[in-house]
């Protein structure tokens, strides 16, 4: 389909505002059923600037073929970079095509900081391992081809280094799985239902204890997660930095973090204008966290 110049402009217009800013207004999509406000938690888009992120990997792909900037944008989310784990178990399921050098890389990271740790004086706390199920649906895969596991791997492995940092709790990735999404369905909670009834999550999680769920097709929401519960969904973003901040954020609903929806204060990734700028938790859902950090 051919865009005439104004719809390029708008376009544009709607990557800048992705790069500067979040408006703190909730979008007409963050309706929910009353089922969902009991058990799940959503997390609305922006009502602007997330025009990108709404559409699904395919309609950007198609977009792409006539805006040089969504190229570049779709070419740098590709890219494979470095994450830090928090232990040797994490590389026992990396996924067969993961990059060699990047796998060096980490390793060599992980060896420094362990050999800097040594001569630490911090009190030592016994790390909660949660092993995490991946399972990511046709679409997720389609944008990510033969990395789609690596893709998703780093995104777990990037959410949670605060976890580890503030509260000694390691995501192991310990199983991938794929999923055939209903291409009608954008209903994220039925979408999430969807995925633990196909993976048989509900019947035998086989020794997981998180599942964390993928995709990339049109979602009414960013997000969802059973609050207090052991499975989250998310809709992958412009980038995939976006993309371990909402991994971090549907997580810690797991571990009954509240939405502070659209705020100033407090300064916490569980606001929604600072869910992609921090990692940080505020002192209440810290607290909240170490309360139930022996959840899984």
């Amino acid at each position: 389909m051919i865009k005439n110049k104004s719809g390029i402009s708008a376009i544009f217009a709607a990557i800048l505002l992705v790069s500067i800013a979040f408006v703190p207004a909730v979008s007409a999509t963050d309706n929910t059923t009353k089922r969902n406000q009991d058990k799940d938690i959503v997390e609305p888009w922006f009502e602007k600037g997330d025009e990108l992120n709404r559409l699904s990997g395919d309609e950007l792909r198609t977009l792409a073929e006539q805006n040089e900037t969504i190229r570049k944008m779709i070419k740098e989310d590709l890219k494979i970079e470095p994450v830090q784990i928090e232990s040797l178990k994490s590389l026992e399921n990396l996924p067969d095509n993961y990059p060699d050098d990047v796998k060096n890389a980490i390793i060599e990271n992980f060896t420094s900081r362990n050999v800097s740790q040594q001569f630490s004086t911090k009190a030592t706390t016994t790390t909660n391992t949660v092993n995490v199920w991946i399972v990511a649906d046709e679409e997720y895969r389609s944008t990510y081809g033969s990395n789609w596991q690596t893709q998703a791997y780093n995104t777990i492995e990037n959410a949670d280094n605060a976890f580890y940092s503030d509260h000694d709790i390691d995501f192991v990735v310990g199983k991938y799985s794929t999923w055939d999404s209903t291409d009608s369905e954008d209903n994220c909670s039925e979408l999430l239902d969807e995925a633990e009834l196909e993976s048989g999550w509900l019947s035998n999680k086989q020794g997981m204890d998180m599942l964390a769920v993928f995709t990339d097709q049109g979602t009414d929401h960013r997000g969802v997660s059973e609050n207090g519960g052991d499975a989250w969904l998310m809709d992958h973003q412009i980038t995939s930095g976006w993309d371990w901040h909402l991994a971090q954020h549907e997580a810690s609903h797991n571990y009954r973090c509240p939405d502070h929806k659209y705020a100033t204060t407090p300064y916490c990734i569980m606001t929604y204008n600072y869910m992609m700028i921090t990692d940080d938790w505020c002192s209440s859902c810290d607290q909240t966290i170490e309360n139930n950090r022996n959840h899984f």
